[in-house]
């Protein structure tokens, strides 16, 4: 139901409060809609992996030697089901192995 209302606010935005004219044919409203479903799913799965990056802890173990090693982004594009989107994935750095490595997303067993 949400998302049926962003289409209502969108077609207003595209259209106007008076809506498409005779002369807009069903093809160009469907890429307008086409669109939309593009940008909202770009939104929310980029703003749903920031979110989640945002948990992980300032430093991560190396899974060679066990040294911390600092965590940082580097943007990589990701095709998802109806968007291409940029994430910011979250990357370690270790000193000691001189090597990158992606922080584990389950915390460690002790």
């Amino acid at each position: 139901d949400l998302a049926k209302q962003w289409g209502k606010i969108v077609a207003r935005h595209a259209y106007g409060d008076s809506g498409p004219g005779l002369d807009v044919d069903f093809d160009q409203m469907e890429q307008i809609a086409a669109a939309a479903t593009a940008g909202l799913a770009a939104g929310t799965l980029e703003h749903l992996a920031e979110r989640q990056a945002q948990r992980l802890p300032d430093e991560s173990p190396c899974p060679a030697c066990q040294k911390p090693g600092r965590l940082s982004t580097r943007p990589r594009q990701v095709v998802a089901r109806g968007a291409t989107i940029t994430l910011q994935e979250p990357i370690a750095h270790c000193p000691a192995c001189r090597r990158d490595f992606f922080p584990p997303t389950t915390p460690p067993q002790t």
